[in-house]
């Protein structure tokens, strides 16, 4: 009786002529999701004994109008995800924070991931990225200090959302722009400070510098790269502005791989009889061993809803009961 239901519904609903325009809807559905995913890899790399620094978050005050100094960036979701993969693979990580190193949240959390992992060379340095002098004596501290190796940067502290639509919080464009600003300097700052340290590093090494950009680029794509300033500001969205940084903040990565495939490399060292060896770089389209790649992590929750939708009630002052209740609605 049930198979019988069920059959004369499918012939109601799903004429049998159909069924070819089903099946190639179907087949292309899922053709494009498997496109759009980009590319997958099944390489586990050992990253022991590699050192890699993860950059912090900046989250922006509505109260105070200034930087919100908070565990972020390596301390969030995203962070710890980032933080527990390159544990689990062995590397030696260096994660800044702006919190002082023997606060608690910041020994708990790193004496969690390295209990999780069982990885002791977990660790965290202070460093305000809101303070141009703050990142210096950090580089400073890292250039002088014995172990200068790095292997890679990960800079996550510009993927959080900056920034609300007004009906939710009112608020100055100019603020918003203010933080954003200042995470695109941080970033500029610590690269500059620290590519003297990885210029130097041997032929072979293959280097990363990875960018971790909002997923609101593609709605500054059509735009004039130009900066918007002014009147421009308060009649710009939300979601054009946070497309513009981190637009410029990958056409920055662009243009500072282009710099290192400028400069003259030594070539790797040959592998030794019987030993095959992976090229660190393709000739054809890079030429530096260090790499810088931007990379989107999508549209998270509480770094991108949230923060959308003035939804984050441990900022005090600064939360809305109308994206609060938008932002449960939308977890439900």
């Amino acid at each position: 009786m049930v198979l019988a239901i069920v059959k004369a519904l499918a012939n109601k609903y799903y004429p049998s002529q159909y069924t070819p325009h089903i099946a190639v809807s179907l087949l292309t559905l899922v053709i494009f999701r498997a496109f759009v995913q980009g590319r997958k890899t099944d390489r586990e790399r050992d990253l022991h004994a590699r050192v890699f620094l993860v950059t912090v978050s900046l989250v922006l005050c509505p109260t105070c109008r200034n930087l919100l100094k908070v565990p972020k960036g390596g301390f969030t979701p995203l962070g710890i995800t980032l933080l527990q993969q390159l544990a689990q693979r062995g590397a030696h990580i260096i994660a800044l924070s702006e919190d002082p190193i023997d606060s608690p949240n910041i020994t708990i959390l790193v004496s969690l991931l390295r209990t999780t992992t069982n990885n002791e060379k977990i660790f965290a340095e202070q460093c305000d990225l809101s303070n141009p002098h703050s990142i210096r004596a950090f580089c400073t501290q890292f250039l002088t200090g014995e172990e200068q190796r790095l292997d890679g940067v990960v800079f996550a502290h510009e993927h959080r959302h900056i920034g609300s639509p007004t009906f939710l919080y009112k608020r100055e464009a100019e603020d918003y722009e203010k933080a954003r600003e200042t995470g695109s300097l941080a970033t500029f700052l610590i690269t500059t400070l620290l590519l003297p340290v990885l210029l130097v590093a041997p032929a072979e090494r293959d280097i990363r510098i990875v960018n971790v950009v909002n997923p609101f680029y593609a709605a500054a794509a059509g735009l004039p790269f130009s900066p918007i300033t002014g009147s421009k500001l308060k009649s710009n969205s939300i979601l054009l502005m946070e497309g513009v940084r981190s637009l410029r903040s990958i056409v920055y990565m662009r243009h500072l791989q282009r710099i290192l495939d400028a400069l003259p490399v030594a070539p790797p060292p040959k592998a030794e009889e019987g030993i095959t060896s992976v090229p660190v770089a393709q000739s054809k389209h890079q030429k530096s061993n260090i790499a810088t790649v931007s990379v989107s992590p999508g549209v998270n929750r509480q770094e991108t809803i949230a923060p959308f939708l003035r939804a984050d009630w441990s900022d005090v002052g600064g939360y809305s009961y109308l994206g609060i209740f938008m932002y449960v609605d939308f977890r439900t």
